[in-house]
């Protein structure tokens, strides 16, 4: 019996043995699977990660492209107002353009200014939030409208822009919005003040290079009418002098009398021939209204070097309006370059002010006649289109200039 026993133990131990060894490796397997599966969730988590993260950059990338397509067809929008204005001739064109853009711009608020997708049966709400839309829009424009200066064209521009988007923006929960061809009669009216304004100065600068103009051809005027007196009395004295040295010869019978009244009479003669060729100058330039002198000059005192002013005078004598330009407005005396005198001197000017107009100190005004370029430049110009030799000053006394910086110095 007690073999029997042992014997069955002797079974178990080894049946429970095998068994253990089988459930192990089951277990094993089931343990490998786990690892495996887990590894393959969390790849899976990570690609559903990574797939998430571009998901969200592509909305991100989308949502920039849209507004990239907001902003270019905002700027197509106004590149359009502006392209759509014309060069008006005179302020008055202009005021007449802004009267007309007036009345349309009534039609529109009696038709199209604010569309209305809402078909719900609040009308006289609906009504309401129209009027307040349209109030707000024309009070917000009108105000940036009567504050327009030159400086601020572009942000009030962008201001009339940003009050369109924001007002329509807040209406939209009750479908109300400002039409698009209303905004671009606002920003039309916009340009068309801008370009009052330009034309209003612009005009304003012509009136006084009028004046200026007629005030110089008076000078001119009044200078040659001056020399011409000056010359016709230095020719009476001549001639009067001869009439009294020839009596004085015709009365004399002594030789070297005689000899001293014939060279004085034939010294008398060499200057009024002198003086007709000052006389017929002076007429020329009378009838010759466009003959002058083309004058090259700086201040770097007052504006730095590099910088020249090219203008042009009929003046008999140039340097009087040097001396005029060298007045109260300026702190130092302008230094002189060059004076050419040409037969044509409007011409010359006007092909070195064409041929500098990029290089002109007042981008604006281009009647300044300032310029940032240098002297050799400006020379070059001048032997291409002036045949007769011009001599240059390259370096500029500047006295006062120069004195006042060795004051300064010692002072310091």
């Amino acid at each position: 019996m007690g073999g029997i026993i042992v014997v069955l133990i002797i079974i178990f131990y080894f049946y429970n043995r095998s068994q253990k060894k089988k459930v192990n490796a089951v277990y094993n397997d089931i343990e490998n699977k786990r690892q495996t599966l887990e590894s393959e969730q969390k790849e899976w988590e990570d690609r559903l990660t990574r797939l998430k993260d571009e998901i969200q950059r592509n909305k991100e990338n989308l949502e920039e492209v849209k507004a990239e397509i907001v902003d270019s067809q905002k700027e197509l929008f106004i590149k359009e107002v502006e392209l759509s204005q014309i060069e008006y001739e005179t302020s008055e064109e202009i005021k007449n353009q802004l009267s007309l853009l007036s009345l349309e711009e009534k039609e529109l608020i009696k038709g199209e200014a604010i569309e209305n997708a809402n078909f719900s049966n609040k009308k006289s709400y609906i009504n309401n939030q129209i009027k307040q839309i349209l109030r707000c829009f024309n009070a917000e424009t009108d105000l940036i409208l009567n504050n327009l200066t030159f400086k601020n064209v572009d942000s009030s521009r962008n201001k009339i822009i940003r009050s369109y988007e924001m007002l329509n923006k807040i209406f939209s929960v009750d479908n109300v919005s400002i039409n698009e061809k209303f905004l671009d009669i606002k920003l039309r009216k916009l340009m068309l003040l801008f370009s009052h304004a330009q034309k209003l100065e612009d005009e304003k600068e012509q009136q006084k290079a009028i004046r200026e103009q007629l005030v110089e051809e008076e000078k001119v005027r009044r200078e040659i009418e001056q020399s011409k007196r000056k010359i016709e009395k230095e020719e009476q004295q001549f001639n009067n002098e001869i009439s009294k040295l020839m009596s004085y010869l015709k009365k004399t019978d002594n030789d070297l009398e005689k000899e001293l009244y014939i060279s004085k009479i034939k010294d008398l003669e060499e200057k009024i021939k002198d003086l007709e060729k000052v006389k017929e100058d002076v007429l020329n330039r009378e009838q010759n209204t466009r003959a002058g002198y083309v004058y090259i000059i700086s201040n770097i005192g007052s504006f730095g070097e590099n910088i020249y002013k090219i203008g042009m005078t009929r003046r008999l004598e140039p340097m009087d309006r040097i001396k005029e330009l060298s007045s109260a407005s300026v702190p130092f005396e302008f230094d002189v370059h060059a004076m050419i005198f040409s037969d044509d001197a409007p011409s010359l000017e006007n092909i070195l002010h064409k041929h500098f107009e990029k290089n002109a100190v007042n981008k604006v005004n281009l009647r300044k006649e300032f310029f940032n370029i240098s002297l050799g430049e400006i020379e070059k110009v001048v032997k291409t289109n002036h045949n007769a030799t011009v001599q240059f000053v390259e370096i500029p006394k500047a006295e006062q200039y120069r004195q006042s910086l060795e004051i300064a110095n010692r002072i310091i």
